[in-house]
């Protein structure tokens, strides 16, 4: 009896590299945003959720669309 990976296994690559850029942009906008003085803390907290709800949804199309995509390793550097 062979052992399989769990789902998450095979997703992980692709989700951790999502995570990153929804981090990463959302950081940025709200960087933005406290540079030109228009951030208050509803207005952080509700883009924090938007881009949250934005990058899930993408992770959702990519499971559903394209499954190879969670079966790729990742290159060895």
């Amino acid at each position: 009896m062979t052992a399989t990976a769990p789902p998450s296994a095979t997703a992980a690559p692709v989700d951790a590299k999502l995570d990153s850029i929804c981090k990463r942009q959302t950081a940025r906008f709200l960087d933005h945003l406290r540079a030109s003085n228009q951030a208050t803390p509803k207005l952080e907290s509700d883009v924090r959720r938007v881009f949250g709800f934005i990058f899930r949804d993408v992770k959702s199309a990519m499971r559903e669309h394209s499954p190879e995509a969670y079966h790729d390793k990742p290159a060895n550097q």
